[in-house]
């Protein structure tokens, strides 16, 4: 929802040029979806292992049952 009330923002607040508005409103979400994608690839790096009773044992840490 925040980035469809992001790229509305950007639309409605553009100079007309629509194209313009989208290539702002992409370069805002791209730096945001950048980050995430950071995250999430150290968090599967850290549960994928080669030893399977090591990749529970760290799930089980940050996941409690």
């Amino acid at each position: 929802m925040l980035e469809g009330a992001e790229l509305a923002e950007s639309i409605a607040t553009g100079r007309g040029d629509l194209d313009e508005a989208v290539r702002a409103f992409e370069e805002q979400m791209w730096a945001r979806a950048g980050r995430w994608a950071e995250l999430t690839a150290a968090g599967l790096e850290r549960l994928v292992s080669p030893d399977p009773a090591e990749a529970l044992a760290l799930f089980d840490q940050v996941q409690p049952s």
